[in-house]
């Protein structure tokens, strides 16, 4: 048998195992597998971001808590202050004074009432993201159940098919023992590039492209069985 010949047989047990190899990468439980192994790195991401959320909005309201509580101080003393000035004689009283004393509780009153609003829209929000991360929790909790399900599914499957899986890479490792080392490299590096790196010829055409072979090439590959190469799409030609 000539080294062409060698090299398409190769050629056909490369094919069967990639194409064995392809289904298995390709079957209903691994495409599931892959589907779900992404959606839970997806909700890792969206529960890291969450958390982070959640320490946000837990150290707003610790800030929160700590300014109302000053401010509550404050507006106990600014009432002492307006309770003693009660007790003087309004003979003696400085009208700008007890106004600015009576606007300075106002405001602080007016901010204990901000503070106090902004307390509930923060813990109104600590609560719905509270309430959503329990819910994406129970979704991934329910989806890595699934996944190790399925992962084992998928290893059974694997194991079953492994015998033919070995068949068939010995055949081709076979195959490619009887190959001329410097023509399987040849082969590989035109398979990097194309599939089916060897072409059949007929009619005088590569049947990898279609394109018709030039009549001295023809001649030459009938003649001596030199190694050609398609000139349009790169296959090693092979005449049966």
């Amino acid at each position: 048998m000539d080294k062409l010949a060698l090299l398409y047989e190769y050629q056909q047990a490369d094919a069967e195992l990639e194409a064995f190899e392809k289904n298995l990468r390709n079957t209903q439980t691994r495409k599931q597998l892959i589907k779900l192994q992404n959606y839970l790195k997806k909700q890792q991401a969206v529960l890291r971001d969450m958390e982070n959320r959640a320490l946000v909005e837990q150290n707003a309201l610790s800030e929160i808590d700590s300014q109302y509580d000053r401010m509550i101080e404050l507006l106990s003393k600014k009432h002492k202050n307006i309770d003693e000035y009660e007790s003087v004689d309004p003979q003696v009283l400085d009208y700008n004074v007890v106004r600015d004393l009576v606007h300075e509780y106002e405001m602080t009153y007016e901010n204990i009432v901000k503070q106090k609003n902004r307390a509930l829209a923060v813990q109104k929000r600590a609560e719905e993201t509270d309430a959503r991360l329990k819910e994406i929790l129970s979704k991934v909790s329910k989806a890595q159940k699934e996944f190790a399900e399925l992962k084992k599914q998928h290893e059974e499957e694997l194991r079953s098919d492994s015998d033919t899986h070995e068949k068939l890479k010995k055949a081709a490792e076979l195959a490619a023992s009887k190959v001329d080392p410097a023509l399987l490299e040849r082969y590989n590096r035109i398979k990097q590039n194309r599939p089916m790196p060897v072409s059949l010829l007929k009619d005088g055409r590569c049947m990898g492209c279609n394109m018709e072979l030039p009549s001295r090439d023809l001649a030459k590959l009938k003649k001596d069985g030199a190694i050609v190469e398609c000139e349009n799409c790169g296959r090693i030609l092979y005449l049966i």
